[in-house]
């Protein structure tokens, strides 16, 4: 990965932890945004590795998957097709087109609403999101955004909450690339399906 492409999505990384600060701009009409089934497999995995105790390095291997070794052991979190379908792809296709790497864009739907509206109404959800600009390099976005919410486990920050917490059975997660933009979603949810 180029220091370009990490400096991007660390930027990202920082915009994400923010509520909206004001209108984003949207990209063009003409502008296709494709969804990455590949990416968001990865993601899944990478989480999972986390999640279990082990330690995702750099080149992306897993080292000690399941093991607790690197942090608390936590039961891995389901793929849940449907919200990944219906809730996080959408989200990161209308960050792709709004040019906007938010939890909350003016205008749509918070995450309670998204989740609700696709008949997901258990209570307890969470959402990550990271974004990388200037590359169409999904699975290097997806690598360099997982190892920086991993990094938070000495800040304790609020992804790596996310990524550890108990609560959660369950993960839908869309990743959507266009016009030079890569962003991805992972929709935390406490039942499993």
């Amino acid at each position: 990965m180029t220091s370009a492409l990490a400096r991007s999505v660390a930027y990202a990384i920082a915009i994400s932890m923010l509520l909206t600060l004001g209108a984003a701009g949207s990209v063009s009409a003409t502008t296709s945004v494709t969804r990455v089934p590949a990416a968001e497999k990865y993601a899944h995995s990478l989480l999972n590795c986390t999640r279990t105790g082990g330690f995702v390095d750099a080149q992306g291997r897993c080292l000690a998957r399941g093991s607790g070794k690197y942090s608390a052991y936590r039961k891995p979190l389901r793929l849940h097709k449907n919200i990944s379908l219906k809730v996080a792809w959408p989200w990161a296709r209308a960050m792709v087109q709004m040019n906007a790497c938010e939890h909350v864009i003016a205008g749509r739907p918070s995450l309670a609403t998204r989740m609700r509206n696709k008949g997901f109404r258990y209570w307890y959800y969470g959402e990550n999101i990271g974004c990388g600009w200037s590359t169409g390099d999904a699975k290097g976005v997806v690598l360099a955004t997982h190892r920086m919410m991993q990094a938070e486990k000495q800040s304790r920050g609020g992804h790596w909450k996310n990524i550890k917490n108990r609560r959660f059975k369950s993960v839908g997660i869309g990743v959507a690339t266009g016009g030079g933009r890569v962003m991805v979603v992972w929709d935390f949810y406490g039942r499993r399906y």
